[in-house]
């Protein structure tokens, strides 16, 4: 038998014996690479080695881990030889947190039975009300074919029985409000609890490392694994001063880290990796291509699209920082890896934990800027260039104007160096109107076969600043994708100083509103096409 074979051997024995106390890990978690559905653990354990030879054992591991992953190494002048892993029972009483939470949903529990013994009260109450009502109407109509009918009693009888429907309706609506509050806060706990009950599961993996020592008395080995159940969402800060005009913008970068894999991450270095591992394993293979066909009458159809489009004009030439101040880079061209500075915790409860990547300054502007057509609001935008020199991966945006939150919005994927606009929320101060002053058909005349459908807006910006204002009014307009079909901006109907992408069809106004005043642009265009061309 050789050398390896013996270790190896070694490593099957241990495993058939009886499992050892799971309470104490010996094992921590050393480093996690955290990608965007499982993640990547490490564990690392130092042994001591004997005539040669040793081995490191690691457990408990979450059931949910991937076996074929499982793979050990060893430093030091030491050889890891080989990884056998097997499943060994497991009792829940590894964790001590389970029982509070238990007693919490025991709680909610009973809180959620009370409110449905409530709902049952009212409705037998509905009933007795129903039944009384059956009882009033006979009495009224009775008393009625009386000489003279008690009409103030009957009055105050209804007004006794509005109340009490009014109350009850009231009581429901409390006791509803009452059970979704205290069915969010039992969900919330529920998945703490599923959580944690993969760590107390009846079975764990228990592996071991045969090592080869060489001539080292001490090896250190590690265990690598890949599990579920982890994920990673990028989150971001920004913030701008409270003025418009050219200032400083400060951009954190985040992540929302969230895992439930059955094993919380304790004093681990995290690693945030935006790499897809597993896509792409298995090489495409081409489809049968068939190609069919119909007769069809053909016909020319004009047809009206609303697009959702997004122009964004570089102004300033950002000040692009160095290296992240925190966490390590690694750009791998197409996947981005951070490395965070400090070993965090991250706790196996479902729940997100922010940690920081990143903080940047660099400069931008800000402006008012109005889109008549979905919102009479002025909003202040501030434009800067991705200061980083990674790309940011789309997340959520928190802004601040000043010291105040102004909320969340969504963050497109962007290159280094490429342009960013966010909003800073509303400006009461402005109002924008937009009317609509033609929107006519014009059939081809006597010598014409063309059809025409002018159309034309008026726009007025009012202000009750203090100080004059400009604000960018944006209004799209049609772009034509056939040579048949002509669109242009009518010169006269137009106010003049306007620009125009002709790729996009965003026309632009700068309009200069006076210190609680008003101002007001006009755009119109034409869309002509053919007689024969239906709309």
């Amino acid at each position: 038998m050789t050398h390896i074979q013996s270790i190896a051997g070694l490593c099957l024995l241990a495993l058939a014996l009886p499992s050892l106390a799971l309470a104490e890990r010996a094992d921590p978690i050393d480093r996690v690479v955290v990608y965007g559905d499982r993640a990547q653990v490490t564990r690392k354990t130092t042994v001591r080695c004997e005539k040669g030879e040793a081995r490191a054992q690691f457990g408990p591991l979450p059931r949910t881990l991937v076996e074929r992953t499982l793979r050990g190494d060893a430093a030091g002048g030491a050889t890891a030889v080989g990884v056998v892993s097997r499943l060994v029972e497991h009792g829940p009483e590894r964790d001590e947190r389970l029982a509070p939470l238990e007693a919490q949903l025991e709680v909610f529990d009973d809180q959620l039975r009370a409110l449905s013994l409530r709902t049952q009260a009212l409705d037998a109450a509905e009933a007795d009300v129903q039944r009384f009502i059956g009882f009033f109407g006979t009495t009224v109509a009775r008393e009625a074919r009386s000489g003279k009918p008690p009409v103030d009693r009957w009055a105050k009888a209804l007004d006794r029985f509005r109340a009490a429907a009014l109350t009850r309706v009231g009581t429901r609506q409390d006791i509803e409000d009452e059970r979704r509050k205290v069915e969010r806060e039992r969900a919330l706990v529920q998945r703490r609890f599923d959580a944690l009950a993969g760590l107390g599961a009846d079975q764990a993996w228990q592996a071991e490392v045969a090592v080869d020592c060489g001539k080292v008395g001490r090896a250190t080995v590690t265990l690598s694994y890949v599990v579920p159940g982890a994920t990673w969402k990028p989150e971001y800060d920004l913030r701008f001063g409270s003025t418009v005009g050219k200032g400083r913008v400060t951009l954190g970068i985040g992540a929302a880290v969230q895992q439930a894999t059955g094993e919380d991450w304790k004093g681990a270095t995290l690693v945030l990796s935006s790499a897809r591992p597993w896509l792409g394993v298995e090489a495409p293979t081409p489809a049968p291509l068939r190609v069919g066909g119909r007769k069809k009458a053909e016909g020319k159809v004009l047809v009206q699209a609303r697009e959702r489009r997004r122009t964004l004009k570089r102004d300033d030439q950002a000040q692009a920082g160095g290296d992240p101040s925190g966490a390590a880079l690694d750009d791998k061209g197409q996947s981005v890896t951070w490395t965070l500075p400090n070993r965090v915790d991250i706790r196996s409860d479902g729940r997100p934990y922010w940690v920081p990547i990143d903080r940047i300054r660099t400069r931008g502007e800000a402006r008012y800027v109005a889109v008549p057509k979905r919102t009479g609001h002025v909003y202040r935008l501030v434009k800067f260039d991705n200061p980083a020199r990674y790309p940011l991966l789309a997340g959520r945006l928190h802004t601040w104007r000043g010291d105040s939150f102004v909320g969340t919005q969504a963050l497109e994927h962007t290159g280094p160096g490429g342009p960013i606009e966010a909003s800073l929320g509303i400006d009461a101060s402005l109002r924008v109107e937009r009317v609509v002053l033609d929107d006519r058909t014009r059939d081809p005349g006597f010598l014409s076969s063309t059809r025409t459908l002018p159309r034309a807006f008026s726009f007025t910006v009012r202000s009750t600043n203090k100080k004059a204002a400009t604000v960018e009014l944006r209004e799209n307009i049609p772009v034509s994708k056939v040579d048949d079909v002509k669109v242009r901006i009518d010169g006269k109907k137009t106010t003049k100083g306007h620009a125009l992408d002709k790729l996009t069809g965003l026309v632009t106004f700068e309009v200069k509103v006076p210190r609680g005043g008003e101002e007001t642009v006009k755009l119109g265009y034409t869309i002509a096409l053919p007689e024969d061309w239906k709309m």
